[in-house]
């Protein structure tokens, strides 16, 4: 499949290569202009591109549902966004959240921007937040898919040649990571790989991928750097940001090895980050209590659930430490206190003994807080009864089920098996 899909963008990609004219990489920046903005003829094809190929992507993957976080990233856009930009009538930002724990943010051409979770719940305030964003707007103000399209063939090729390794290394690394017993991974690689691959979403695979080379990366970031001085965000943040990007990226075992693999160094970034700040001084951040409560309410949420994703990778490192930023946000989320209690019983299957037992012991009481909050909610009375019923504790876990039956949907998929454990234990006499 992966083959298949890899001859597939590139036959895209030499189409795209004898599209592309020897126009003039030269072009100013859309804020350079202001209202009188008008795109070229070839940048017109551009934007219905890339228009038609966000429709794909969004057939594809789920958008994480928070219409208080997309108004808050809006927000601090609206608060990057130059003067000039923000006048022009033909194009206009817009903010949308995939739910994915990787780390990444790319953007379309005619203003679509895209952050995964991932690298949301990675972020400590929102100079941090604004770090990344006025990146991804530079990326699209200062024309920089044009750009990289009228650039000389070789880079065209260049981009077919990391299409087909991009392609290799995902069937490779996805075998890998099944053959060791990681299905979660595996899974995310092939989803990954279909997506930018299969679906030949070269304008993605270049914006989130590839990138658009040290020079506009370079570029962007400096960009970025002045909108927010410009806004009164403390630029020293940005240096954090990468930093942030360089832990996961040393690790050949992370999946955003493959999204940060190809683009500029991430301790290149890192310096560009420190010489802007030497050279650009930032006083104290202008933010005032409210907008970092405002942060913390909006991000906990994203947190939380990028929490659960990375538990079902099995990635428990990052998972305990997203719960734990969660919980210290607000400690009576029933929800962070059922993933907390999930975890427990994830990390309690990686060992034996009296660490096991503490760990069972930590993940009911977990449970029980979440319950005494939301008697409502099904998932912990199910995790309990399930839990009790592998210490052989049948009256225990037969009332535990029997809750979670009588709270859960009609049609959650795990009734019958429940039914059946149930079933079990009143034939045992565990059930009065």
């Amino acid at each position: 499949m992966f083959f298949r899909s890899a001859r597939r963008l590139v036959a895209q990609l030499l189409v795209l290569c004898l599209l592309t004219s020897c126009a003039t990489t030269n072009v100013p920046p859309i804020s350079a202009v202001g209202q009188g903005f008008e795109p070229t003829r070839d940048e017109t094809r551009l934007w219905q591109n890339s228009r038609e190929e966000e429709r794909k992507l969004l057939e594809k993957v789920t958008i994480y549902d928070d219409p208080l976080l997309d108004d808050y990233l809006l927000a601090i856009v609206g608060r990057l966004n130059p003067p000039a930009m923000a006048a022009n009538p033909l194009i206009s930002y817009r903010v949308r959240v995939i739910e994915e724990p990787t780390l990444n943010a790319f953007a379309y051409p005619h203003g679509s921007l895209y952050v995964h979770t991932g690298l949301l719940a990675q972020m400590e305030n929102e100079d941090q937040l604004a770090t990344v964003l006025g990146h991804e707007m530079t990326h699209v103000e200062n024309r920089h898919m044009l750009r990289y399209q009228r650039s000389a063939r070789n880079k065209q090729v260049g981009l077919f040649a990391l299409a087909v390794a991009g392609a290799l290394w995902a069937a490779s690394e996805s075998a890998q990571a099944a053959r060791r017993g990681h299905y979660g991974k595996a899974a995310r690689i092939d989803v990954l790989s279909d997506l930018l691959i299969g679906l030949g979403l070269q304008l993605a695979f270049v914006a989130a991928v590839n990138g658009y080379g040290r020079e506009l990366e370079r570029e962007a970031d400096e960009g970025g750097f002045t909108k927010m001085q410009a806004s009164g965000y403390d630029t020293r943040q940005a240096e954090k940001v990468y930093q942030k990007l360089a832990e996961e990226t040393s690790k050949p075992s992370k999946i955003e090895a493959f999204f940060f693999g190809s683009h500029p160094r991430i301790e290149e970034r890192i310096a560009s980050a420190r010489e802007w700040g030497r050279t650009h001084p930032s006083g104290e951040a202008r933010q005032t209590d409210a907008g970092l409560s405002t942060f913390e309410k909006r991000l906990r949420p994203v947190i939380r659930d990028d929490a659960a994703l990375n538990l079902d990778l099995g990635r428990l490192g990052r998972a305990e430490d997203e719960l734990r930023r969660a919980l210290a946000m607000e400690p009576r989320d029933p929800r962070t206190l059922s993933l907390i209690g999930r975890l427990k019983l994830a990390q309690a299957e990686q060992t034996d003994g009296e660490a096991r037992a503490d760990l069972e012991a930590a993940a009911q009481d977990a449970f029980q807080q979440a319950i005494e909050i939301d008697p409502r909610d099904p998932t912990p009375h199910r995790e309990l009864g399930l839990l009790a019923y592998r210490r052989g504790d049948g009256a225990f876990a037969c009332r535990e089920l029997r809750t979670y039956l009588d709270l859960s949907p009609a049609g959650a998929e795990d009734r019958t098996k429940i039914r059946d454990y149930l079933l079990e234990l009143e034939r045992d006499g565990h059930c009065r």
